[in-house]
């Protein structure tokens, strides 16, 4: 059998610069993640941890996290997942109950100290490790097996026990290795982006991790407060361009009320952990309708998924669990262990490769629930005559709880274990919602529940925690002397209304959310204690934001968890953002950014420079007709396309039509080129639509004056082509474009003086250093230089080695050249800003980008290392003065003679915004820029990140550079790059040195005027 190791070294090999992990705008490649991930394998090695043990991994989802599991497996051991959020007491009793000798901390993760742990545990960080310092001393035979075992399980993972305990369930690499490869449920493939929402103690995470990882895919990281908070994850979606994702029911339900929508642009979404609602998967069908919906089922036990249904409407009530995954053999028993005809109800019992090996250190537990190669699930089924399942409850009293297996029994245990309680019960129950919910019943010698819920949390994670804890007289019992559940009293439910209206508003709202009243809570209680957890948290702050017209973030409640800290971080917390004001009337201000676009125009109106063309590849079969509707359907939808913009006595005005005349052109398919034949060409735009459209068989061609659109724009206007050539209904964005650009023309001038104090003493343009002379007016002429692939890798290197961005790596490295290339100390470099500072401006099609002047400043003697440092400094003080009226700070400036810019002749982008991938439903797609022939900028260099490679664009003026300096240039910044990750301490300008000879690329200095 194919080991875990091999299938992803395979896929490292094949996809070396493929984006591997994304987290928080950091991406790693698979090079870079098989290299962090053999250091960590030698780092467990030189620990002592040999093939076939058990390695404790405490950490939050992280890139970090992720990459100590992969290092367990490269290692030849197995990983037990630790949530560093868990009661102490429990960790310790998992760690003593799995034998740990080792446990390594992920990234900055909280959580216990190394006293927590019985001996001979050890407690390092992955640092630690990797350095094999004296936190870790090496082993005199350490060596990471070449191939690592089979046998070896993948990991050991702990869920809830009825005694008490956590039990550790342990699954076998043949179960992981069926769950993600080959399976048609998922059909997972190279070009997939992967949400991981799933914490790594829950075995979701095991379908997310490797579904990714053995498959040549992408991982996008989301945290907890985007987990929670419905508008964070639908942001999270479209931003990060993902194509499958795992929700818990209780999830994807609240998800779909906020917004059933945001679906739209993934191609898999699985739910389940609980009973997923009919309601809720017919509305976010009706709404994506290209999306394959599935309701998958499966314990631990079995390797995440036993079975999988794909919900297709009308949606059938309740929905079945469906039938067996690949490598999965099922059988419906009754209580003697014999199979039961379809239609009658039994225990499923499940056996393949996905079964489990037992629970660890537990033989009497495994001998009860694994029999001859399977396992009981103890859920009540029936199958159906086609082989569908239909659930229909335990035949115990287990619950799945945020998609967390919870036995009410080990809180019963816990309770039992505090000071003053006699008895205690507890139940499971749904709330109004429809989620479960526990209940806790203790009886006492007085103690009241108040002081029992701290104590009960240092015991039990906040998915085990009851929501309510009602303290009794007696428990009531029934004839048999057993708790009579059917008379024990049911908490009062919260109302959806505010309880309480005469309570001040933050216990209010805290009521609210935990589903008690404000007059149970004291100013000292504590949220968590008090039965919240992280979805809790984010209705609270949800209804903070709402209702108190405050901004609190999860980070700010987490620190002050009581009533009476978080109403001191609620007083002092920033206001909520405002909405946009919402304007009437077709005709408004231009933003900032058009003014200076629209006095280019002004100065070459057939200038080609700020046209935006660019070609679709489609993949997958194209209706034509729903392809051009789609393309009429994008002009009513976004006003921006049928503006027109014209100059009164107020300056710049723009004015929205309601129509506009407008075809989709069409030409017979052939040569890119001959397609492409007079496409492109200028725009007046004073004649709406600022938008073109060819057609030419499996491509469509599509061209746009910056005037009206970003590229930000281009992904919302692409993605949303497809969606609609699928039959969906993409969301319309909130925010009119009119209503937009006013509220950012409001803020323009507020960073003005910023500006003009860092540009003082800055040369402007017209400096650099030319092979031609430089004519009275700029020519109209430019050609491209590129080098595809770039090594992604050695700049994701670069940048975390120096502590920045990718983006701050480059410009250091352009500022050297160019400093280099012309002797230059102080030099400008202009750069762009997205500029869509509100939320609410996400999807808002039009011209939000800023263009910002970074100074570069370079002193006697100054390392690369320096040099990175001062960009990185001066980027963040860009960031924090984003509002800038490029056309008012440029006129201030002045422009010389012959120069394009009055402010800079050099320009740097990155493109990473996820602008060459697409896909809806069935479709994909493909995009590629186009080179409009005419320059923007004397040098313009452009990094665009596409999935699989980085690709690097050097376009220049012809009327100024000759094409053999120009690819020097280029290939002279990628050595930069290379310079600062081997030599940062090296000098930005070295000492002259006199060349014997003449170099055909250097540029020709006596060109300068």
């Amino acid at each position: 059998m194919v080991t875990i190791a091999e299938r992803f070294r395979t896929q490292a090999a094949r996809y070396p610069d493929r984006v591997a992990l994304s987290e928080d705008g950091a991406q790693y490649t698979y090079a870079e993640l098989l290299a962090d991930a053999e250091a960590f394998a030698g780092g467990l090695a030189r620990a002592g941890v040999r093939e076939g043990a058990l390695v404790g991994v405490m950490g939050e989802r992280s890139a970090s996290f992720v990459t100590a599991v992969v290092g367990t497996v490269l290692a030849g051991a197995a990983y037990v997942p630790l949530n560093p959020a868990h009661p102490t007491a429990r960790l310790g009793r998992i760690v003593a109950k799995a034998g740990l000798r080792l446990v390594v901390r992920t990234g900055g993760s909280p959580g216990p100290d190394a006293t927590a742990f019985p001996a001979p545990a050890r407690l390092v960080t992955a640092a630690e490790l990797r350095d094999a310092g004296d936190a870790v001393p090496a082993a005199p035979d350490a060596a990471v097996p070449a191939a690592p075992d089979a046998a070896v399980p993948a990991y050991v993972m702990f869920t809830s026990g009825s005694t008490g305990e956590p039990k550790g369930v342990v699954v076998g690499q043949a179960g992981v290795i069926r769950l993600v490869c080959g399976a048609r449920y998922a059909a997972f493939r190279a070009q997939d982006r992967i949400a991981h929402g799933a914490a790594p103690e829950f075995d979701a995470a095991t379908l997310e991790i490797w579904g990714a990882l053995l498959n040549g895919a992408a991982l996008h990281i989301a945290d907890t407060e985007t987990m929670t908070r419905p508008a964070l994850y639908g942001a999270f979606l479209r931003r990060e361009r993902i194509t499958f994702a795992w929700l818990t029911a209780p999830l994807f339900h609240r998800m779909t009320d906020h917004d059933p929508a945001m679906f739209t642009g993934l191609r898999t979404l699985i739910t389940g952990g609980d009973v997923v609602s009919p309601r809720h998967a017919s509305r976010a069908l009706e709404h994506c309708p290209g999306l394959t919906l599935c309701n998958g089922y499966g314990p631990t036990e079995n390797t995440t998924f036993t079975t999988v249904h794909r919900i297709t409407r009308p949606v059938p009530e309740p929905i079945p669990i469906g039938t067996a995954v690949e490598g999965t053999e099922l059988s419906v028993r009754d209580e003697r262990g014999e199979p039961v005809p379809d239609g009658v109800e039994g225990e499923l019992w499940v056996a393949g490769a996905g079964v489990a090996r037992g629970y660890l250190n537990d033989p009497e537990l495994t001998a009860a629930r694994f029999r001859d190669g399977h396992y009981r699930t103890g859920d009540r089924v029936t199958r159906d005559a086609s082989g569908v399942l239909h659930f229909h409850g335990r035949a115990d009293q287990q619950v799945k709880i945020a998609g967390n297996l919870v036995e009410p029994a080990e809180v019963t245990a816990a309770l039992r274990t505090l000071p003053g309680v006699l008895r205690a019960h507890t139940v499971a129950r749904r709330d109004t919602a429809g989620e479960v919910r526990l209940t806790a019943y203790a009886v006492t010698d007085g103690t009241e529940p108040h002081p029992l819920r701290p104590v009960l949390a240092r015991l039990l994670p906040g998915h085990l925690r009851p929501a309510h804890l009602l303290v009794l007289d007696e428990l009531p019992l029934g004839p048999a002397g057993k708790v009579d559940t059917a008379r024990l009293p049911v908490p009062a439910e919260a109302a959806e209304e505010m309880p309480d209206e005469d309570a001040p508003a933050l216990p209010r709202l805290w009521a609210a959310a935990l589903g008690c009243r404000a007059s149970d809570l004291t100013p000292d209680s504590d949220f968590f204690d008090s039965g919240g957890d992280s979805l809790k948290l984010a209705r609270l702050l949800d209804l903070i934001d709402r209702r108190m017209g405050r901004s609190l973030r999860f980070a700010d409640a987490y620190a002050a968890s009581t009533l009476r800290a978080m109403a001191r971080r609620v007083e002092a917390a920033p206001a909520s953002v405002p909405a946009v004001p919402a304007g009437t009337g077709p005709t408004g201000v231009a933003h900032p950014a058009q003014r200076g676009l629209y006095t280019l125009w002004q100065a070459d109106p057939a200038s080609l420079a700020y046209n935006i063309p660019v070609r679709i590849d489609f993949d997958g079969p194209v209706d034509p007709d729903r392809l051009r509707s789609a393309l009429r359907t994008l002009i009513h939808r976004h006003d921006a396309l049928r503006t027109r913009l014209h100059v009164d006595a107020t300056g710049l005005r723009q004015e929205v039509l309601d129509d506009v005349p407008w075809e989709c052109e069409t030409v017979p398919p052939g040569d890119p080129a001959a397609e492409l034949d007079g496409f492109v060409r200028p725009f007046d735009p004073a004649v709406p639509p600022l938008f073109r459209a060819r057609l030419a068989g499996p491509r469509l061609y599509l061209d746009l004056h910056h005037l009206i659109a970003d590229g930000v724009s281009v992904r919302v206007l692409v993605q949303q082509l497809l969606d609609l050539h699928e039959g969906g209904d993409p969301a319309r964005p909130p925010v009119r474009w009119l209503d937009a650009a006013a509220w950012c023309a409001e803020r323009a001038a507020r960073d003005h003086g910023h500006w003009a104090a860092r540009l003082d003493g800055m040369p402007g343009a017209g400096t650099f250093v030319t092979d031609r002379p430089r004519p009275p007016r700029p020519g109209d002429t430019g050609a491209r230089e590129r080098r595809d692939p770039v090594s992604a890798s050695l700049l994701t290197r670069v940048a975390r080695s120096h502590r920045t961005t990718p983006f701050v790596v480059l410009l250091a490295a352009y500022a050297t050249t160019l400093a280099r290339t012309g002797g230059l100390t102080d030099l400008v470099i202009g750069a762009p800003m997205h500029g869509r500072w509100h939320p609410d401006l996400a999807d808002t099609v039009g011209m939000f980008v800023t263009t910002v002047p970074l100074p570069v400043r370079i002193t006697p003697g100054m390392r690369l290392a320096e040099l990175v440092a001062g960009l990185d400094a001066g980027h963040r003080r860009a960031l924090d003065h984003p509002h800038l009226a490029f056309d008012e700070l440029a006129a201030a400036r002045g422009a010389r003679p012959g120069t394009r810019n009055p402010l800079f002749d050099a320009f740097l982008a990155l493109q990473n915004m996820d602008i060459y991938a697409f896909a809806a439903g069935s479709l994909r797609a493909r995009l590629e820029l186009l080179p409009t022939g005419s320059p923007r900028f004397d040098l313009n260099l452009q990094a665009h990140a596409h999935p699989d490679r980085l690709v690097v664009d050097l376009e220049y003026a012809t009327d100024l550079y000759a094409p053999e300096s120009a690819g020097h240039l280029l290939d002279s910044v990628l050595a930069a790059v290379a310079e600062l990750d081997s030599a940062p301490d090296g000098p930005v300008l070295p000492p002259p040195a006199v060349p014997d000879h003449a170099d055909e690329a250097d540029f020709d200095y006596g060109a300068v005027l």
